[in-house]
């Protein structure tokens, strides 16, 4: 599949900050398109669909019970996302300066490992139930604002999970939140309203 099959996006208010979108295992373009317009109803939307396994196994980065994740392919996949962000900006005139990434699970994984190292330059970040990442280098982003989210009965990513990647966030000299509800891996509407306000606030003031 070619490079450009994985990417789709909607236009919005060019004055407003793009909007780059991460989604779960499985998840299609379409899903998580409508999924960022509840988030930020004004702004341009894209998404970049990961590049390993297909249908309702796409990934971003293999992510097993058994297997080991593999560090060299997944700092070649976050490049890559955040090459092909930078360049859907150029190409439609956005504010690239003030991209916002938001991720679900394995995207959520991948964007806060792509902020962490700078290999995505969002300045916002909202990761919901985001999965573990290791970065080889953390770069300093004072600039960067994290929402983070995590439930309490979530089989597949742990509160603790979550707050490690908080902690990391942190480690860039940016500033987060996180938002700790009694669900499961499945977004609840608390979580969701919790995101939009916050977000709305970050764009109102970027």
């Amino acid at each position: 599949m070619d490079d450009d099959d994985l990417i789709e996006w909607l236009p919005g208010a060019n004055t407003e900050p793009p909007v780059l979108l991460l989604q779960g295992t499985g998840g299609t373009n379409q899903e998580i398109l409508t999924f960022g317009r509840r988030l930020a109803p004004q702004s341009p939307l894209m998404t970049v669909a990961g590049r390993q396994g297909i249908g309702a196994q796409r990934q971003y980065f293999r992510q097993t019970a058994a297997g080991a994740i593999n560090a060299e392919q997944v700092a070649t996949e976050a490049q890559w996302i955040g090459r092909m962000a930078l360049q859907m900006c150029t190409e439609q005139h956005w504010e690239s300066q003030r991209l916002v990434v938001i991720g679900y699970s394995n995207g959520a994984a991948m964007a806060a490992y792509g902020v962490q190292t700078g290999a995505i330059p969002a300045t916002t970040a909202v990761l919901f139930h985001p999965l573990w990442l290791a970065a080889p280098s953390i770069q300093e982003r004072p600039d960067l604002a994290a929402w983070l989210s995590a439930g309490r009965r979530d089989p597949l990513v742990s509160v603790g999970t979550v707050s490690q990647v908080e902690s990391a966030c942190k480690k860039t000299g940016g500033t987060t939140k996180l938002e700790v509800t009694n669900g499961s891996h499945q977004l609840t509407p608390q979580e969701v309203l919790a995101a939009r306000l916050w977000l709305t606030r970050q764009i109102g003031n970027s």
